[in-house]
Formats: C-alpha cells, sequence, structure tokens
C-alpha cells in the first residue's frame, strides 16, 4: 500500500516540475527571441559591414542525435578604432577572413550571416516561446475549466 503512495508522489511531482518548467522555457525562448527580433532591427537600420578573422572555433551539442552547431570567434576593428571579439555561427577555419555585419552603437551585436537569417531565428524562438508559454497555460485553465464545470471534485483521478 505504501509502495502506490510512494509512486503517486514521485509520478505527481514529477508532472508538477514539468508543468512548472515548460512556460518558463517557452517564456525565456519567447524573450530571446524578442531579444534576436530587436537586434536585427538595428543591424538593418545601421549596421556597417568590416572584415574581421576567424580567432577560434567551437562546435557544440546540445545531445545524441541533435546534430551539431558551429560557432567561431571573430574579431574586428571599428572605424572608431576599438577592437572587437565576437563569437557567431558559422563554419570556417582559424585564420579565414569572415564579413562581419556589426552595429556600431553596440559592436558586440554582430553577425556573420544575414538580417533576414537572424530575424527568422528570432520569429521561430517567439513562435515557439509562445506554443510552450501561453499555449501550456491556456491548456491548464480550459482543463481545469472543464474539470470544474464537470462536477468533479479535485483530486478524484480514481487511485484508491
Amino acid at each position: 500500500m505504501w509502495a502506490r503512495w510512494i509512486l503517486i508522489v514521485v509520478l505527481c511531482g514529477g508532472g508538477v516540475v514539468i508543468a512548472l518548467c515548460v512556460p518558463i522555457i517557452g517564456f525565456s525562448l519567447l524573450a530571446d527571441g524578442v531579444e534576436e527580433m530587436g537586434a536585427a532591427s538595428a543591424l538593418s537600420d545601421r549596421g556597417r559591414h568590416t572584415i574581421g578573422t576567424v580567432q577560434d572555433t567551437r562546435a557544440e551539442s546540445s545531445g545524441p542525435g541533435s546534430g551539431v552547431d558551429h560557432y567561431m570567434l571573430v574579431g574586428f576593428a571599428a572605424p572608431d578604432g576599438g577592437r572587437h571579439d565576437v563569437w557567431v555561427s558559422g563554419e570556417k577555419d582559424v585564420g579565414d577572413a569572415a564579413r562581419v555585419l556589426y552595429d556600431p552603437r553596440d559592436p558586440e551585436v554582430a553577425i556573420t550571416g544575414s538580417v533576414t537569417g537572424k530575424r527568422v531565428d528570432g520569429i521561430v524562438h517567439i513562435i515557439g516561446g509562445a506554443i510552450m508559454s501561453i499555449g501550456v497555460l491556456i491548456g491548464y485553465a480550459v482543463g481545469g475549466w472543464s474539470r470544474l464545470r464537470s462536477g468533479r471534485p479535485r483530486g478524484a483521478h480514481g487511485i484508491t
């Protein structure tokens, strides 16, 4: 009997953790998407092109079967004479030249790809974040409302 209750507590506790984490991750994605869209707009409005040099590279994987993302550290000199190093996505060798688009007001906002690609990333993060956060919260509300309307008391799950 006690083993069944321990199992219920563990399963419900895991469910609660997941139920809380999914919207939090969703809101983080949503915020990241908004930030990426802001950076894309800044680069589109006032971005300047320059040539930088790849100083370092790294590859990251999210886990087995997820593929590998390639990043490179690109160093470039801004017209104001300041030297800047930024990590950007891309796949070049150390010492290669890379065309950089950067924001003169904030040179740490830089890309080697297109502004359109940055916008697409932002839109994908916003949509994914909205689904994970707002969609899941609406699902919780609809589920609770339907349970309330059906007259089932809270905790009536049929486990004895």
